[in-house]
């Protein structure tokens, strides 16, 4: 029997892609979704773009119920729910604060009591900040963050401790974090607990920082 793949958010732009592709390699596919007004519009009705095989639920990550229900049968957890934008997210803190975060720890909470194979969760780019750079003579440095001065005055270059101008180069994956929105302190944190609550109980869990 094929497994059984539950992708929270699954109606959204990324999961109802993953579904398809899911689909094509024979998994069976359930997507928990709220169907949100942002997204979806007022009439929160099954999106025409997800594959009519996708088993979709309609309900709240942050409800324990919904996610006990949702994972019965489960086999991989693709955790994608969760609500999106790095301005939005600075005055929208409780909206992002409880979606994000307490509806990651309500999934691993209700994975307690019915263990999977498999945890994937999307973090985000967001969580490395400016990125890495490279000094004019050639050394590898991270960026200062720019002050309202400077940017009021129009300077938008980036500079190191010591005021260099930096060059950017491409952000490898071991880079520290730089948490500069609510919105990368939750990605961030959905990450760091998803990673423990796998490694305390024995499921393999990856986090995927999405650019």
């Amino acid at each position: 029997m094929s497994k059984h793949i539950l992708i929270t958010g699954g109606a959204g732009f990324i999961g109802s892609h993953l579904a398809d592709e899911m689909l094509k390699l024979g998994y069976r596919v359930r997507a928990l979704d709220n169907l949100s007004f942002q997204v979806h519009g007022p009439d929160r009705k099954r999106p025409d773009y997800l594959n009519p095989e996708v088993e979709l639920i309609v309900g709240d990550v942050r409800d324990p119920e919904v996610m006990r229900h949702t994972l019965k049968g489960i086999d991989i957890v693709y955790h994608l729910a969760a609500v999106v934008g790095v301005g939005q997210s600075m005055y929208e803190i409780t909206n992002y604060t409880s979606t994000n975060n307490l509806g990651t720890a309500v999934l691993l909470e209700a994975l307690i009591d019915r263990p999977i194979e498999r945890l994937i969760v999307a973090s985000s780019m967001s969580i490395y900040g400016e990125g890495l750079y490279r000094t004019p003579n050639g050394h590898l440095s991270f960026g200062c963050e720019r002050t309202l001065e400077q940017l009021k005055a129009g300077d938008w270059e980036v500079r190191n401790a010591a005021g260099d101008v930096l060059i950017p180069v491409p952000t490898p994956e071991d880079k520290q974090p730089s948490l500069a929105s609510m919105y990368a302190l939750g990605k961030y944190d959905q990450e760091r607990m998803c990673l423990i609550f796998g490694q305390a109980y024995g499921i393999s869990a990856v986090a995927l920082r999405l650019f």
